[in-house]
């Protein structure tokens, strides 16, 4: 983890958002390059491919030459499922055959160490593949298909993650329960997000930890509608009397 104040951690997500958010307009247009998913979407494939073929979009936002399989997808559900299971003895024998440990390297390995793109391809892709399935659940609803906007199916498969981790700086007291400086919390915005006026949690918008993908996930949401359905984007070309304008 990496502290709130650290001016490291603040130039990089500065970046990273930067560079994703300049990306979003040609994503949203459905390019090609959505085509393995858009084809997933409308039912032409295996449910257990999902994981890959959306590991292998944001692995790509970060090394072109990257290559999700279906062994670094199962080494990203042992890291998003360790630290959320209350199976002890499954834990515990994971620890002593070091099946996290070896995941975590493998993951790591896949993006040259970059540990942005370990959390893209190892945590936040579960929530992506969580929207692409509703996407195709959407797709298979002939009255939801011929009737939704990309805008509209896209506001539809926006969840927050289900619980971030936030480590206090200071002790102090919430309510009744007093906690110490460095107390684990664990947030459950996945539940408070579908509160009224809970839209903003999806990426934490207003917040200093927003997601740097806030931009470019809704608008790949849109493009792989577009994508998926057939339905063209708007063209952004400039006519040349509008232009003389």
């Amino acid at each position: 983890m990496r502290r709130r104040d650290s001016q490291e951690r603040q130039i990089h997500q500065q970046e990273l958002a930067k560079s994703l958010s300049d990306r979003a307009a040609s994503i949203r247009l459905g390019p090609e390059e959505l085509d393995p998913l858009a084809h997933w979407v409308r039912g032409e494939g295996p449910e257990s491919r999902v994981g890959v073929l959306t590991r292998q979009l944001l692995g790509r936002l970060f090394f072109p030459e990257f290559v999700a399989t279906d062994e670094s997808w199962a080494a990203a559900k042992v890291l998003v499922a360790a630290p959320r299971s209350w199976k002890v003895p499954m834990l515990l024998w994971w620890f002593v055959i070091g099946k996290i440990r070896r995941s975590k390297h493998l993951l790591a390995q896949g993006v040259k160490g970059d540990l942005s793109a370990v959390n893209a391809i190892g945590i936040a892709v579960h929530n992506v593949v969580k929207r692409v399935r509703h996407m195709s659940s959407l797709y298979a609803d002939s009255g939801a298909r011929s009737s939704l906007s990309p805008e509209a199916a896209a506001r539809q498969c926006l969840f927050a993650p289900v619980s971030p981790y936030r480590q206090a700086t200071d002790s102090g007291r919430l309510g009744h329960c007093q906690f110490s400086r460095k107390s684990l919390f664990i947030f459950e915005i996945g539940k408070a997000s579908q509160c009224e006026g809970g839209r903003p949690l999806v990426f934490m918008n207003g917040t200093w930890s927003r997601c740097p993908a806030a931009d470019w996930v809704p608008a790949m949401l849109e493009g792989l509608w577009r994508r998926a359905t057939g339905v063209a984007a708007k063209s952004e070309t400039v006519s040349p009397v509008e232009r003389e304008r």
